[in-house]
């Protein structure tokens, strides 16, 4: 069965990108967020040196994209935030990335 989206000509990677993604707060949280399973809001704050409110306003960008995903956990009586890249978000921003690489290749070329 084919789609519509299938005889649509595809676009060139410039025009692809996702800008969500493009933020770089945004696109530091993802890929740290690409390399592991769930990371603590705390931990991902310190590792991306941003204040906590911002880095709640990002990821509540990615989140309502459906790109990662935010649970409270309970550790040793303390609840504790932490994200985790949905699989429709690893999806999308692997997208992004073989897009980002292109446009480098088209570049360098």
């Amino acid at each position: 069965m084919t789609t519509a989206d299938d005889d649509a000509p595809a676009l060139p990677p410039r025009e692809a990108l996702v800008n969500v993604i493009h933020s770089p707060t945004r696109l530091a949280v993802l890929a740290t967020l690409n390399r592991v399973q769930h990371v603590a809001f705390a931990d991902l704050r310190e590792n991306l040196h941003v204040s906590a409110p911002e880095l709640s306003r990002q990821i509540a960008i990615l989140e309502r994209e459906g790109m990662v995903e935010v649970a409270k956990l309970r550790v040793r009586r303390v609840a504790v935030t932490h994200v985790r890249l949905s699989d429709s978000g690893r999806e999308r921003f692997a997208e992004y990335l073989k897009h980002l690489y292109a446009i480098v290749r088209e570049e360098e070329g």
